[in-house]
């Protein structure tokens, strides 16, 4: 497990080679098995493979344009009704899976964050939301593209030790 968190990095470029349907229903288990508070698991997993879906998910973030070149866009949403208070920590949750487990399987992916974004008059969830035809209470948490990466990638280290407290601050 240390080796794919280790290695996994944020995948911006895809080659055109396919994703399986395996591998996709590997991930979306990595997700569905994530923890969730008292056990509520608001999300829903909406997978995109639709070129034109994906080109039009691409233009729904200015950092989103490679989803039209990844071969699969999961849409991570939570159930605002189900989980007023902790769909957005169950969400990250099932994505953290996901990410970690597209890595395991050799696959480049990119957390792009969808809620509440509403910047320059746009409200980039409630485009999600009316593209995919997602209902009202469903809140969009974020895109994830996913794909064989275009070339190897470098991962980060990890963050400074110097930031992990023991029995305080």
């Amino acid at each position: 497990m240390i080796k794919a968190i280790a290695e996994r990095y944020s995948c911006r470029a895809y080659s055109d080679k396919a994703v399986t349907d395996e591998d996709v229903a590997e991930i979306v288990e990595a997700g569905m098995h994530a923890p969730s508070g008292m056990n509520v698991r608001p999300w829903h997993i909406v997978v995109v493979r639709d070129d034109k879906l994906r080109a039009e998910l691409a233009k729904v973030h200015q950092y989103a344009g490679f989803c039209a070149q990844s071969p699969v866009v999961f849409v991570v949403c939570g159930d605002e009704v189900a989980s007023d208070h902790w769909w957005l920590e169950d969400c990250a949750a099932v994505i953290e899976n996901m990410l970690l487990q597209a890595a395991d399987l050799g696959l480049g992916t990119c957390w792009i964050g969808i809620r509440g974004s509403n910047e320059r008059g746009y409200d980039r969830e409630a485009t999600v939301r009316e593209l995919l035809g997602i209902p009202d209470h469903i809140r969009v948490s974020a895109l994830i593209s996913c794909g064989h990466p275009a070339s190897a990638g470098k991962s980060k280290p990890a963050g400074p030790m110097e930031n992990v407290h023991h029995d305080g601050w």
